[in-house]
């Protein structure tokens, strides 16, 4: 069976205990992540996305290593800057982040909820929840969980033009980890990510949607 058709329900370590056990619930009756999709397509879904993210973050890589003028004005339009020390940072981030991309995997996308994130060590957010897509607890590095809110389920699966998706939102999250970038909200939109860039390029390398949309922008 292909992995994104299972679900981790629950783990436990063996002992020499004779008849112990451990009770695992499950709620077969529970709603789709997606109410558009059922699970299964879920999972397969933002596996491939993430995947496929992941294979123009080491495209990035590649071009930091070639540094060619085209490669400089990419960096400069995104953050509004291209010097060394940028040019370091994306490095050191952008490798951090490959390896949390690979390592993502169905457990690691979850329906958002309060439980959930009092979970991951966070406060649960109570704030503009009609408008969230998705969100993370930045400290959360032992097990990365990303919560979905039902507005990632009507946006596009990739990014075409100007618009946010399912595959933007994924990055954006991933790099707020603290083992990535540990990247902050300080704008939005590519319209805004790019106004950043030329008003305060140490806010834009420090601002999630610009990581995202330098990492997934081809126009």
């Amino acid at each position: 069976m292909p992995e994104e058709n299972w679900v981790e329900v629950g783990t436990a370590t063996t002992n020499r205990i004779p008849d112990s056990n451990v009770d695992i619930f499950l709620d077969l009756n529970a709603s789709p992540i997606c109410p558009n999709m059922t699970d299964a397509e879920f999972r397969k879904s933002v596996l491939k996305l993430t995947a496929d993210a992941n294979a123009m973050v080491q495209r990035r890589l590649s071009e930091l290593s070639r540094w060619a003028v085209i490669d400089k004005e990419r960096v400069q339009t995104w953050f509004g800057a291209s010097d060394e020390s940028i040019k370091a940072r994306l490095i050191d981030g952008l490798t951090k982040l490959s390896k949390v991309l690979a390592e993502l995997a169905p457990k690691n996308f979850i329906r958002s909820s309060l439980d959930t994130d009092r979970a991951t060590g966070c406060t649960p957010n109570l704030k503009n929840l009609a408008g969230e897509v998705a969100h993370v607890c930045g400290p959360d590095t032992a097990t990365h969980t990303i919560s979905i809110s039902p507005n990632f389920c009507a946006l596009p699966e990739r990014s075409a033009g100007k618009l946010d998706s399912k595959q933007l939102t994924i990055v954006h999250e991933a790099t707020h980890f603290y083992d990535t970038f540990g990247s902050l909200d300080h704008a939005y939109t590519q319209f805004n990510t790019r106004r950043l860039a030329q008003s305060n390029p140490e806010l834009a390398i420090a601002n999630a949607d610009s990581l995202a949309w330098y990492v997934l922008c081809t126009d």
